[in-house]
């Protein structure tokens, strides 16, 4: 989650936000996927995501981006009872009618602080917004040879945050 002050700095009198949690999932796994803990997080294979936030709206909006990892360089770093906190956040400006993406490479670069590289990394890339957006996430996977990818286009659903008071 965002720090109260990430929140301040989108709008100073909302108290109403709206929450987009996308799953992220990025870079090769080449252990093979067997019933040991120590071996792979999931099968086999090349992973990326890619998110894409749309602002349909009239008005330039100021969103915050916060980047959770679960798993880094193949290791679940937040596998219960561990638990981990967002190691990467942002502000963003989205005019009217403009959109941004979110892909691995940025997901690596904002992953830095925890030790991304290009091996698997999970996790989840927190949007809060002072207004609704569109909000899509991307995934595609192969396997290690690259033949045969799957891809599919998920529309992520907000949820409403409402910060401070009743």
């Amino acid at each position: 989650m965002p720090t109260p002050d990430m929140l301040k700095q989108l709008a100073l009198t909302k108290r109403k936000y709206f929450v987009y949690n996308v799953k992220f999932v990025c870079g090769i796994q080449k252990n093979k996927f067997e019933n040991e803990c120590e071996g792979a997080i999931v099968s086999r294979g090349l992973y990326s995501t890619e998110i894409n936030i749309l602002n349909f709206g009239t008005k330039e909006v100021r969103i915050a981006k916060a980047f959770t990892p679960v798993v880094v360089k193949n290791e679940a770093i937040a596998r219960e009872p561990k638990i981990q906190g967002p190691v990467g956040a942002e502000l963003v400006t989205l005019k009217p009618f403009n959109a941004t993406m979110d892909d691995c490479c940025k997901i690596t670069e904002m992953l830095k602080k925890a030790g991304a590289d290009d091996q698997l990394k999970i996790g989840f890339l927190e949007i809060i917004s002072p207004v609704e957006l569109e909000v899509v996430a991307v995934y595609t996977v192969t396997n290690l040879e690259q033949t045969n990818p799957v891809i599919n286009v998920v529309p992520v659903v907000a949820k409403s945050l409402t910060v401070g008071g009743r």
